[in-house]
């Protein structure tokens, strides 16, 4: 139900997001599929959210437009696969009755954050641009497809002996206990008080620092030179942390936990600051092996959706060799037609 209403509120946020001169490249099309079309429309209600937060928490840099490309290809292929599986789905002779889609919406209604209020789902609604039966249609896709997709993981119910030891190889570090390391930072804020200094001085700055700590100068001694944090002058020193400790930011204590012992990161970067950490003494938490009951039923878990993935995969295979797919640039030109490989 909450994954329902977060849903539904992205879905008004997106819209709303768009201007009439927008309108135009809003409704223009990018695929069709085994004769269904997918708007513009459609890619940004499933991207906006995400792409807000992503423009909000990076700075203008190639690698943000990576992401963002990567977002909208990601979006772009997750709607041409429902519109396969909705081609299965009707292939099948599949229905959804309309008292099914009613009780689906209703319990949107009864959720947050609408509390039961049938007048405030329709103001939205209407806020949004849509209509209840444009959204009744929208909900009956999004049912036919969990049905599909409920439908073929229900046969994959058993796991291995061998794929759950292959499965906890590759994920026992989760399964490790609270590691601990001394944890140093080096901060270099991109407006500082000097005004003769700009973003681009200070990113030169940082990267004269760390060739600096390439040659083998001291970490602590940089940073009680360079660093502008509340630890400089002890040398960034923030004392011995875990994984769990809440005493530094959380990107940058990850940051800090992927290092070897007395290994530097990379540059490190968000709107405020450059970063570089340094993790030493690190002493890796105890690892709970595959006897542990709590640990062999998340592996299972882990396992059967691993398995349940591959077989999506080779059905999204299979149905993608024998469909007509077709993409269009944003000038509305053809770019691919029939098979869409991965």
């Amino acid at each position: 139900m909450l994954r329902s209403s977060v849903s539904f509120l992205i879905l008004f946020i997106s819209l709303s997001l768009q201007t009439f001169a927008e309108k135009k490249s809003f409704n223009s099309l990018v695929a069709v599929v085994n004769g269904q079309a997918i708007t513009e429309s459609e890619v940004q209600e499933v991207t906006t959210a995400t792409r807000n937060i992503i423009m909000l928490s990076q700075p203008a840099s190639p690698e943000r437009d990576k992401r963002l490309k990567s977002l909208r290809q990601t979006a772009l292929s997750s709607l041409i696969e429902r519109e396969l599986i909705l081609s299965e789905f009707i292939k099948m002779g599949g229905r959804i009755k309309d008292e099914i889609v009613d009780q689906d919406i209703q319990r949107i209604i009864d959720g947050e954050p609408f509390n039961g209020d049938r007048n405030k789902f329709l103001a939205e609604l209407r806020k949004a641009g849509s209509t209840l039966k444009r959204y009744k249609d929208r909900r009956k896709k999004i049912l036919s497809v969990e049905i599909m997709k409920s439908s073929k993981a229900k046969g994959i119910k058993v796991v291995t002996p061998q794929k759950m030891k292959e499965t906890y190889n590759k994920n026992k570090d989760r399964f490790r206990e609270e590691s601990f390391a001394r944890i140093r930072t080096l901060t270099i804020r991109k407006n500082p008080d000097d005004p003769s200094k700009s973003t681009k001085d200070q990113r030169t700055l940082m990267g004269a620092i760390q060739k600096k700590l390439q040659d083998g100068e001291d970490f602590s001694e940089l940073a009680k030179q360079y660093s502008e944090d509340s630890v400089a002058e002890n040398g960034g020193d923030r004392g011995v942390l875990g994984e769990n400790s809440i005493e530094l930011r959380r990107d940058l204590k990850a940051a800090a936990f992927s290092l070897k012992s007395n290994q530097v990161s990379e540059v490190l970067e968000d709107n405020y600051a450059f970063y570089l950490i340094k993790a030493e003494d690190k002493k890796p938490g105890k690892l709970k092996t595959l006897g542990n009951d709590v640990v062999k039923e998340e592996i299972n878990n882990l396992a059967l959706l691993d398995l349940r993935r591959s077989a999506y995969e080779r059905w999204m295979t299979k149905l993608k060799k024998t469909a007509s797919i077709r993409r269009f640039d944003s000038a509305g030109k053809l770019i691919t037609n029939s098979t869409l490989s991965q």
